[in-house]
Formats: structure tokens, sequence, C-alpha cells
């Protein structure tokens, strides 16, 4: 009896951390309070998701994580890529250009290398030549694929993998979607 009441409790503990689907007629207990706004995850297909390239530099919209190597700052740009900013003059930085990695939220750089999320993928970059960034290896898989967004306490579309790679979420205007978290 206490091995069955131990194994339903660690369940339960298990589910409460999941995704949870909700019925379009009742809020299960917990559910946070539904303000009309939710998430919907952003969609490449896997094919999209590999197309790394350096392009010329764009403005920051949606700046993350910032990694200073040298005279050069790596600025992310949540979901999309990265800003490579020569700061040699930190009075005049200069743009250099912007390396596109679809999915991207973090980097590592060592030497002439910089290591990066691509979506599921992680990816290792030659960055000696700053306006041609050129991947040098992909591991494919290497992340989990993103079935909610990085937040809590929050509704949102339940993820559909026919749709593609989930690369991103943004926040929109909904009905109730059916997933919490």
């Amino acid at each position: 009896m206490k091995l069955r009441t131990s194994v339903l409790m660690i369940s339960l503990v298990g589910l409460l951390g999941c995704v949870t689907e909700v019925s379009d007629d009742a809020v299960p207990p917990g559910a946070p309070l539904f303000d009309g706004e939710g998430y919907r995850a952003i969609y490449l297909t896997a094919e999209e998701v590999k197309q790394v390239s350096t392009e010329a530099p764009q403005s920051l919209q949606k700046p993350g994580k910032i990694y200073v190597r040298g005279n050069y700052l790596f600025i992310n740009e949540q979901g999309k890529g990265i800003h490579l900013i020569n700061n040699s003059d930190p009075a005049a930085p200069q743009k250099v250009s912007f390396i596109k990695i679809p999915g991207n939220v973090d980097i590592a750089v060592k030497g002439n290398l910089m290591y990066a999320d691509n979506g599921r993928d992680f990816v290792v970059l030659n960055i000696a030549d700053p306006a041609n960034v050129k991947v040098v290896k992909r591991i494919e898989n290497a992340f989990p694929a993103q079935s909610y967004p990085p937040y809590r306490s929050i509704y949102f579309e339940c993820v559909d993998e026919s749709k593609g790679v989930v690369i991103g979420w943004e926040k929109v205007k909904m009905n109730r979607p059916k997933c919490y978290r």
C-alpha cells in the first residue's frame, strides 16, 4: 500500500511540472488567470533553421546576452542571431556584421571559434573573418525541442511539431489556449 501511494505521489509531482492541457469549459485548480494574452510559437522549417549566414549589420530589436572578446562585442538578438560590433573605440563602436543563427539564445567564444545553439542543433562557427563567418561543425538535435515558453504562470498555444521547429515565442492576444505552465 505504501509503495502504491509513493508511486502515485511521485507521478503526481512529475505531472505538475509538465505542460497541462485545459478543456474549453473548465479551468483546473492552480491554473493561472487568463487575461486575453498568451504565447504563440514561432516556427521555421528544419532547413530554414540550419541556414546560418553572415549578413549586413542590423539594428538591435530584442537584445539578449552580451559577450566581450578583445575589441569585439557579441550581442545576442533573441531567437535570431548575433550582432558583431567592433568596440576598439568605445566612444564610437562600429557595427561589423550580423550572424544569422535562427533560434539562438546563447553563445560562448574561445579563440576564433564561437559555440552557439541553433534551434535544436549545436554549431561551432569560425569567426576569424567577422565579415564571413563559417559553420565548421554541427551536432544535430543536441538540445531538447522547445515545447513551452521560458516563462511560468502563462497560457500558450500547444506546440504542433508538424508546423516545424520552434525557434521562439511571441506574446499575442488570443482566445484561451489549451496549454499553460
